[in-house]
């Protein structure tokens, strides 16, 4: 009896392993981006409708560039609902560096516009915010990813 191409297929299969393996462990260990809202400039203030321009900056503290491909999020201003969404724009923030990406918001905020307006008439340009959202990295990295963050961001008129 021949063991010859059973030793052979396991030696193939435990060298396919082996490879997987290595390669898995050469991806490298990243550290979380800082997503954080750093502007927001009013575009058309109507009664029913609202756009803003929203300001994104991410700071990468890892020592490689991270391919963006997706970002969805969901923005609360001063505690009220403000706006979501998504971006497929793709970009790439450098190693060490803090990249910023701008996205179009629509808004309905027919509730809570009166109080962000007298808000901005009392002299308050730094309003709370919190920001939650995913981020999808492209190549091998991580896929997806939840972020998180609560600041203070700057109105911009």
């Amino acid at each position: 009896m021949n063991h010859q191409p059973r030793f052979a297929t396991f030696v193939a299969i435990l060298l396919i392993g082996l490879l997987m393996a290595g390669c898995s462990s050469m991806q490298p260990q990243l550290e979380d981006p800082e997503f954080r809202l750093s502007k927001v400039e009013p575009l058309s203030l109507g009664l029913l409708e609202q756009r803003f321009r929203l300001t994104i900056s991410v700071v990468n503290p890892n020592s490689v560039a991270l391919p963006v491909r997706h970002v969805s999020y969901d923005v609360q201003v001063a505690g009220m609902d403000f706006a979501s969404g998504m971006s497929n724009e793709r970009f790439t923030i450098p190693a060490r560096d803090t990249g910023d990406f701008t996205v179009e918001a629509t808004t309905n905020l027919m509730e809570s516009l009166p109080k962000l307006l007298s808000m901005v008439r009392a002299g308050e340009r730094r309003l709370p915010y919190e920001l939650n959202g995913e981020v999808e990295y492209g190549r091998f990295f991580r896929g997806m990813q939840p972020f998180s963050r609560k600041g203070n961001v700057q109105l911009q008129f």
